[in-house]
């Protein structure tokens, strides 16, 4: 689990809680269902739009990862032993037994590389098909992260759309005190949440995914 993540939502919102005086008082000023639907389902959908089913539903998987799963590779410290270690063994076993060295390791790169060294296969070939791995690797950590931060740019964007709806809504009747009220809770709540979405959800996950990536 990694914890830092949880840790920054909760200062966040702390940040929130304390900064807005009137939120601890009567949290109900600032919630509205049909301002948070419209951006969230908003946001959801234009995501759709820029993005492939397969590819969209592959970011819940994403998110469940990045929140709950624990590190599947070496830290650079560890990378280096395991390869001194590993260089030393290969001075007394066959290569068709390095891979054995390395399965209790938690990198799979790793155990892909040694796996090619014990079927004999030429130097260049592993080299030239880790590099290969590493580039697609690459070019999909890149695409999610793409995909989320899109993501954090389409919610702030169905804010402003609920800002103009809730005006429009205030200017057909100026008479009417209940109208006024729930066509400006909408046009200012709608802003409110795109940008908590885009500041404290979409915008720093698609930092934090690739960081992991270039880890």
């Amino acid at each position: 689990m990694n914890l830092n993540i949880f840790v920054g939502i909760f200062v966040a919102l702390m940040a929130i809680y304390f900064g807005a005086p009137d939120i601890r008082q009567d949290v109900g000023v600032y919630w509205a269902a049909d301002a948070f639907i419209l951006v969230f389902l908003g946001t959801i959908g234009s995501t759709l739009i820029s993005t492939s089913f397969k590819d969209f539903n592959a970011l819940f998987k994403l998110f469940r990862v990045v929140f709950f799963s624990k590190k599947k590779f070496l830290s650079t410290m560890d990378s280096i032993n395991a390869m001194i270690s590993i260089s030393e063994e290969a001075q007394h076993v066959s290569r068709q037994a390095l891979p054995e060295k390395v399965k209790g390791t938690k990198d799979p790169f790793l155990m892909r590389s040694l796996e090619m060294v014990a079927g004999g296969l030429d130097k260049e070939f592993i080299l030239q098909t880790l590099e290969t791995d590493i580039d697609e690797i690459r070019n999909r950590h890149a695409k999610k992260v793409i995909t989320v931060r899109t993501m954090g740019s389409f919610a702030p964007m169905f804010g402003m759309a609920g800002t103009v709806i809730g005006v429009i809504q205030v200017l057909k009747n100026v008479t009417d005190i209940d109208n006024i009220v729930s066509g400006m809770a909408l046009a200012l709540l709608t802003t409110l949440y795109g940008l908590f979405f885009a500041s404290i959800l979409f915008m720093p996950l698609a930092n934090k995914l690739k960081d992991l990536s270039e880890e």
